[in-house]
C-alpha cells in the first residue's frame, strides 16, 4: 500500500490496527507533535524578507521552528545569549524571544531583515492532505502514528516496536538532509589548508 496523502495514512493505520478503534486522526496529530522537535531537513527551509522601522523588532513567521541564518541589510549577524548584553559598539547580533527577533544593538534607522529558517511541520488534515514529510518520507508518518495508536490501544510492546521503527525511519530523513546539504571532501579541504 503506497501512502501518498492523509487519506492513505488513515487507511493504513486502520488496516495495521485491524480496525481496533484507535482514533487515526488523533494518532496522526499526536505523531506530528512528537515529530516536530526532531525534524530538520532542507525541505523545511524558508526565507522571509521584512522591512523594519528603526527601533522596532521583526516578528517571527507563524510557522517558525528554528533560525538558520539572519541577515541585517545583507550582512549575516550572529546569535547571542540573551544573558549577555555587553556588546562592542560595532558588533551586531540577535536573540529570538517570544515571537520576535531582537536585534542588538537596536538599529537607529530603518533596516531589512532576511530570515532563513526551518519551517514547522504543517499538520495533515482532510483540507491539507499532503506536506513535504508524507510526500518524501511516508514511513516516518506511518510508524509515528502507529506508535500513538498502539499506545491508545494499550499494546505497549507494539508501541515500543513502532517507536524503534520510527527512529529508523527518522534516520533516513537525517541522512537525506546531510547528503543534500554537506558538500566537499573534508580530507581535501584539510589538505588544502596546509
Amino acid at each position: 500500500m503506497a501512502i501518498q496523502n492523509y487519506s492513505d495514512l488513515i487507511t493504513a493505520i486502520d488496516s495495521f490496527t485491524v480496525n481496533a478503534g484507535a482514533p487515526a486522526d488523533l494518532c496522526v496529530a499526536l505523531a506530528e507533535e512528537a515529530l516536530r522537535p526532531l525534524l530538520k531537513h532542507r525541505l523545511m527551509e524558508e526565507k522571509v524578507t521584512t522591512n523594519v522601522s528603526a527601533g522596532q523588532s521583526p516578528e517571527l513567521p507563524a510557522d517558525f521552528q528554528e533560525a538558520r541564518a539572519i541577515l541585517l541589510d545583507g550582512e549575516r549577524i550572529r546569535p547571542l545569549s540573551f544573558q549577555n548584553d555587553n556588546l562592542a559598539r560595532c558588533d551586531l547580533g540577535y536573540v529570538v524571544t517570544g515571537n520576535t527577533i531582537e536585534i542588538r544593538p537596536v538599529p537607529s534607522t530603518d533596516y531589512v531583515v532576511e530570515l532563513y529558517y526551518y519551517q514547522r511541520l504543517p499538520s495533515l488534515s482532510v483540507s491539507n492532505p499532503t506536506n513535504w514529510l508524507i510526500t518524501n518520507f511516508p514511513t516516518v508518518y506511518l510508524r509515528a502514528s502507529l506508535a500513538q495508536a498502539y499506545h491508545w490501544l494499550k499494546d505497549f510492546d507494539a508501541e515500543q516496536a513502532e517507536k524503534d521503527l520510527t527512529s529508523d525511519a527518522l534516520s533516513a530523513v537525517v541522512r537525506d538532509h546531510t547528503r543534500s546539504t554537506m558538500y566537499g571532501n573534508t580530507i581535501i579541504e584539510e589538505l588544502s589548508s596546509w
